[in-house]
C-alpha cells in the first residue's frame, strides 16, 4: 500500500509539471511571442520554460532560444532546426557578420549567445568564434 502511494505521488506531480510546462506555453511572454513571429514566422512555440532568471524557449522547428527576465534574447540555436539553417542575419551584430565573411568565406552562424562581457559564435563549420564587448575577437576554436 505504501508503494502505491509513493507512485501516486510522483504520477501527481509528473502531471503537474507538464501541466505547468503547458501553461507556461499558453500564457508565453507577449513579446517573446512577437520577436519568434518576426524572426522565425515558419516556427510555433512548443514550450517557454520560465526558470528564476531566464526563459527557455523550444520552437517547432528545433530552434531554441534563451531569453532574460526583460525579455531580451541571450542565446539563439538553430543547429538542430529544420527551416532555419542559420541565425536571421539581423540578430547577428554587423561586426561580427563582416568578421564571418571575411575569415570564413560562405559560413554561416548556426547559433550565438551574449552577456555583458562578450559574444560567442558557432559556425557552420564547426568553428567558435569568440568576441569581447568590442567585436574583437578574444579566441577562435573548434
Amino acid at each position: 500500500m505504501k508503494k502505491l502511494g509513493i507512485i501516486t505521488a510522483f504520477v501527481a506531480i509528473l502531471c503537474f509539471g507538464m501541466t505547468s510546462a503547458m501553461a507556461q506555453n499558453n500564457n508565453s511572454n507577449p513579446e517573446i511571442t512577437k520577436f519568434v513571429g518576426q524572426y522565425f514566422p515558419q516556427a510555433n512555440i512548443l514550450l517557454v520554460n520560465a526558470e528564476w532568471d531566464e526563459y527557455e524557449v523550444r520552437l517547432s522547428d528545433g530552434t531554441q532560444i534563451d531569453f532574460t527576465r526583460k525579455p531580451e534574447w541571450k542565446k539563439i540555436d538553430c543547429e538542430h532546426s529544420n527551416v532555419y539553417t542559420s541565425v536571421p542575419a539581423e540578430l547577428v551584430p554587423t561586426q561580427i557578420a563582416s568578421y564571418v565573411s571575411s575569415n570564413f568565406a560562405g559560413a554561416e552562424v548556426i547559433k550565438i549567445d551574449r552577456d555583458r562581457r562578450d559574444w560567442e559564435i558557432e559556425l557552420n563549420n564547426g568553428i567558435e568564434v569568440k568576441f569581447n564587448k568590442k567585436f574583437a575577437v578574444i579566441e577562435i576554436g573548434d
